[in-house]
């Protein structure tokens, strides 16, 4: 059975205004981008994949990343408050034939950057684009990150390998 590491954090988007914060002019993409970092030094053998918000929050990232009026971040979730990886995405395209925007369902990982300013994905390390999942259930000022994991908990998977024998002399 899969389940999630989870990182929650808070934010104030009474702080925010055209997708920056007001002290400092950070945009919020940045500052969701220290977020990833926070997650993956808190386990540093992840990195998030999945970010789940409310619709508010995520119109804060497309103001932030200066999205063109047509677009809108996010997947809604369909089967609760957890990406059901199967199901969700076959549920939003048939919706997204009814809508006039264009939806984008992820956006480029903190990590991704090269040291030569390409983007690119590391499947060794795991990094991948960032999941924008909308779950309204959740109030403005909260963000989750999260990564799948596999719970073998209580589950005996049996492998077979075919090795070959050694003998020492």
């Amino acid at each position: 059975m899969e389940h999630e590491i989870i990182e929650t954090y808070t934010f104030n988007p009474e702080d925010y205004h055209d997708g920056r914060r007001k002290s400092d002019s950070m945009t919020f993409r940045d500052v969701v981008k220290e977020f990833e970092r926070d997650f993956h030094q808190r386990h540093s053998c992840e990195y998030a994949l999945n970010l789940y918000a409310n619709s508010a929050t995520m119109h804060l990232l497309e103001k932030s990343c200066n999205a063109a009026s047509f677009l809108s971040y996010g997947m809604d979730l369909t089967q609760g408050n957890a990406f059901d990886a199967e199901q969700d995405p076959y549920i939003n395209h048939a919706i997204e034939g009814h809508s006039r925007h264009i939806f984008v369902y992820g956006i480029d990982s903190a990590y991704m950057e090269t040291s030569d300013g390409h983007i690119a994905i590391d499947e060794e390390k795991g990094i991948y684009p960032l999941t924008l999942l909308i779950d309204n259930s959740m109030r403005n000022g909260i963000i989750r990150l999260a990564t799948p994991t596999s719970d073998d908990e209580g589950e005996e998977e049996h492998v077979v390998i075919d090795s070959p024998k050694f003998e020492y002399a």
